[in-house]
């Protein structure tokens, strides 16, 4: 891995041509991106199909729309 110790032209030149990196893995930039918008997708699609199985099992307890009606007073 550089080091740079001096930012003068000279130094910017010889990592152009190729005498070094300056970070570990250049060139994988894409990769990486990929898989994080892969990840990023199969997140989503697993949350949603989770929340809406939650969703279904809620509604399917719900007892019907008036419900709520036998619990109020008569006053």
């Amino acid at each position: 891995m550089a080091t740079i110790e001096a930012w003068s032209a000279e130094t910017f030149t010889a990592l152009q041509e190729g005498s070094g990196a300056i970070y570990p893995m250049v060139g994988t930039e894409w990769l990486w991106l990929i898989i994080a918008v892969a990840f990023w997708l199969w997140w989503h699609f697993k949350t949603s199909a989770g929340e809406t199985e939650e969703q279904d099992r809620v509604r399917s307890e719900n007892p019907g729309r008036d419900a709520h009606k036998q619990y109020q007073s008569d006053w």
